[in-house]
């Protein structure tokens, strides 16, 4: 500083100037390392709930096919079949895991839009798992930001594997209000209800930071033997609005 202090005007007065720039860039800079590690911890966060919900689905569900495949003996066409749908789920696995390394952020609902994709899930899962899923809508999907598509697309996917995996129903519904503000879609079965020990697993726990994202909320009613209500609830609309 005292060499600084010698040198003559104008020189010393821009070299205090650049001086104090640094520090303050320093001191930002510091002060946003929090800030920093905190939306990495949201993207790795995020990153590990698109592949449990895309890959990780897809792949179990390729799994109880091979599954069925060799304990079950079935010959001809039918064995055939079962091929062919372990083909098909594994090649939209592959398209799956391509879509998000092309992109690396939240799939985008396709061109067929919110409930054209729900009824395409809706008879994957008639044909590949023998789960019959019925769609009630109510409204249009267009009162829904695309935002709030892509996690309601996504709650409802979460919600039917594990309807697949754990409820033991041949049944589901899936209703989806779109009329009212917050919309609300549930995903009903009428299988063995939730184990308490298993009642907040990490599927579960994804659906809800979906919904928290969106500023919305997941609800859970279940009750053994009589089967489990999912309930995702949007978003309060803002006042006013």
């Amino acid at each position: 500083m005292a060499a600084i202090q010698s040198l003559p005007e104008p020189s010393r007065s821009t070299l205090l100037r650049w001086l104090a720039e640094v520090r303050k860039s320093a001191d930002q800079s510091a002060g946003s390392q929090p800030a920093v590690a905190a939306e990495v911890e949201r993207e790795r966060t995020r990153m590990s709930r698109e592949l449990h919900d895309t890959i990780g689905g897809d792949l179990a569900a390729s799994l109880a096919l091979f599954k069925y495949y060799f304990e079950n003996p079935i010959e001809g066409e039918s064995r055939d079949e079962v091929l062919r749908n372990i083909f098909e789920v594994l090649q939209s696995t592959l398209n799956n895991l391509r879509s998000m390394l092309r992109a690396l952020r939240s799939r985008e609902v396709s061109p067929a839009g919110l409930v054209g994709e729900l009824q395409d899930m809706a008879k994957a899962y008639q044909r590949f798992h023998g789960l019959d899923v019925l769609l009630k809508i109510r409204g249009s999907e267009q009162e829904l930001t695309p935002g709030h598509q892509e996690v309601v697309f996504q709650v409802v996917r979460e919600a039917l594997s594990n309807v697949r995996r754990h409820s033991e129903s041949l049944t589901c519904l899936v209703s989806c209000n779109f009329e009212e503000q917050p919309f609300v879609v549930e995903v009903k079965d009428w299988g063995t209800g939730i184990r308490e020990q298993n009642s907040d697993g990490y599927g579960l726990v994804g659906m809800r930071e979906r919904a928290a994202g969106i500023g919305g909320r997941i609800q859970v009613v279940t009750s053994p033997s009589r089967g489990t209500s999912i309930f995702l609830v949007g978003p309060q609309p803002a006042l006013g609005a």
